[in-house]
């Protein structure tokens, strides 16, 4: 029973944070589905649901959807999403921890210079879409959690919480697009947990994020923008600690 328990719990939680914040869904679902599935066949269930859930929250309010700051990332996440796919062809350098170990550093990097009202200065790297893009692109490929690399994007370019919110999701859609078609190509969409699972999972996911974006609507802006950085530290950690888990397992 808790086989079946704890897939659905495990996204129905992620899928409320994403309709809360925007994003996020990933970072709680993958590290903790992984404990019973592969990390390869997480991701690509991962990366569908969230494609989804992603098009739904955009399609809740296209108006706050800023179009032309997106398009100038799409070549840069396209590129990242290539980066990925090569990646993935080499075991040796997709099954290192040292990406999620950079990750973890750098969202909780994120988080706190953001609740210290002094995130990333006009020159830092991390406003560049080039770089953005690419980091974005192939961090989604491989771990399915690019969301922290786009709130650190972003972040600075809104105002308004709620409308940062919107384009966060937007982007992520456009980010689970591209590297769901990268799974399709390897031939990873053909998975026994994803023909199993899937259609189950996903009305779990809709009715979450539904009463998530309900919530989020009902929180003041300010709040909700200590939620999002707030929940960028949280999943910081938490990448760390799968990182240091992996270490210990192999050493054991």
């Amino acid at each position: 029973m808790f086989e079946i328990i704890y897939p659905v719990a495990v996204i129905a939680l992620g899928f409320f944070v994403l309709g809360v914040t925007g994003f996020g869904s990933a970072l709680v679902i993958v590290p903790l589905l992984s404990w019973q599935w592969p990390l390869a066949q997480v991701v690509p269930l991962v990366l569908l649901l969230d494609f989804g859930g992603c098009l739904l929250l955009g399609g809740l309010q296209w108006e706050r959807i800023e179009a032309r700051l997106l398009l100038r990332l799409l070549p840069w996440l396209l590129g990242g999403a290539g980066l990925g796919w090569l990646v993935m062809q080499q075991p040796t350098w997709a099954s290192s921890p040292l990406l999620l170990l950079v990750l973890g550093g750098y969202v909780i990097w994120v988080g706190v210079r953001g609740l210290r009202q002094t995130i990333a200065s006009q020159h830092s790297l991390f406003r560049s879409p080039i770089f953005s893009g690419l980091l974005a692109g192939l961090i989604e490929v491989i771990f399915g959690t690019s969301g922290p690399v786009m709130v650190g994007h972003l972040v600075t370019r809104f105002s308004d919480a709620h409308t940062l919110r919107v384009n966060i999701s937007a982007a992520l859609l456009l980010l689970s697009g591209l590297a769901s078609m990268v799974m399709g190509l390897a031939g990873r969409l053909s998975s026994p947990v994803l023909g199993a699972w899937l259609p189950g999972l996903a009305l779990t996911a809709l009715i979450s994020l539904l009463l998530g974006h309900r919530l989020a609507h009902r929180l003041p802006a300010a709040k909700l923008r200590q939620a999002i950085l707030g929940l960028l530290i949280l999943s910081g950690l938490s990448l760390l600690a799968q990182v240091a888990h992996a270490s210990l397992g192999r050493s054991s």
